[in-house]
């Protein structure tokens, strides 16, 4: 995607185009990190910090549920 263009408001705010947001799937309120690389803005969608957080809690109580449900079985076979 190329030859579209913005300008810097008087507050010194670039407005990214609808088009480029929505190839982007950027949400409203979704975190963007800015960097300047080799002369130009770069923009990356930033993930929350809570993210990896929460993505390992859910997969430790995913195998905690594994680990009974095996649990449960071994203990039915047995019985």
């Amino acid at each position: 995607m190329s030859g579209i263009s913005s300008k810097v408001g008087p507050n010194g705010q670039l407005v990214i185009p609808e088009e480029i947001v929505n190839s982007l799937d950027w949400m409203p309120g979704a975190n963007v990190s800015l960097s300047i690389e080799d002369n130009r803005l770069v923009a990356r969608k930033s993930i929350p910090q809570s993210v990896p957080f929460f993505y390992a809690l859910a997969m430790k109580s995913l195998e905690e549920m594994r680990r009974k449900k095996q649990g449960r079985r071994d203990q039915a076979l047995n019985s």
